[in-house]
């Protein structure tokens, strides 16, 4: 059983690990996208870098879809129970933000997990976006927003009525499963997080970033 988990992961995290954004930016404009912007391997800093909406929402879109097909296919066409289909997506989520091709530099995870959970159940996805959206409308700053979506929304999915969770799922999932995946979704995401939640801590404590 630890082995079939081990796959599913493992296939997940290689899968996830094709890094979208350095290769549209490196198509695009001959830059590694890691040198500039915020260094990360994702859609906004492919935007940041390229000033193309068009390719920020590209890679946007098929960084997505490497949790959806990912997910799809551990749990849906290949029959994975609720915890493969997590671990499979959660690889991915982890080979997006730490590629083996790119030395372990990546994005946030965001997408993937977006993308992923439209084959599962997108309660927290929603949950998470009113949070982002309610927090940026009074900061006007992404990271800020983003950081407040992640902590805040397993613990907003503890409140929710489970029906209502259960009316947003993909699958027949227990409504407390799917709460603890929350957590480990947030757990990873905040990983992701850590340089900006470094530098913030070391701006508040008075020193030069």
């Amino acid at each position: 059983m630890i082995f079939q988990y081990c796959i599913f992961f493992l296939g997940g995290y290689l899968f996830g690990s094709i890094p979208t954004a350095y290769l549209f930016v490196l198509f695009k404009q001959g830059q590694d996208v890691r040198k500039w912007g915020s260094g990360k391997v994702g859609a906004y800093n492919a935007y940041d870098v390229t000033q193309s909406k068009l390719t920020g929402i590209m890679v946007g879109i098929l960084d997505g879809l490497k949790g959806f097909l990912v997910a799809l296919t551990a749990g849906q066409i290949l029959g994975g129970g609720f915890w493969l289909q997590a671990s499979a997506l959660l690889g991915t989520i982890i080979g997006h933000n730490y590629p083996l091709w790119l030395k372990f530099r990546g994005g946030r995870g965001l997408a993937p997990a977006a993308g992923g959970l439209f084959a599962i159940g997108i309660s927290y996805t929603l949950v998470w976006s009113a949070v982002w959206c309610a927090v940026f409308r009074g900061s006007k700053q992404i990271i800020p927003a983003n950081l407040a979506a992640i902590v805040l929304s397993p613990f907003l999915l503890l409140i929710l009525p489970g029906k209502w969770m259960e009316f947003f799922m993909i699958r027949d999932i227990p409504a407390g499963q799917y709460r603890l995946f929350g957590f480990l979704m947030s757990a990873v995401h905040l990983l992701s997080h850590g340089d900006e939640i470094r530098s913030r801590i070391v701006v508040r404590k008075g020193h030069v970033v």
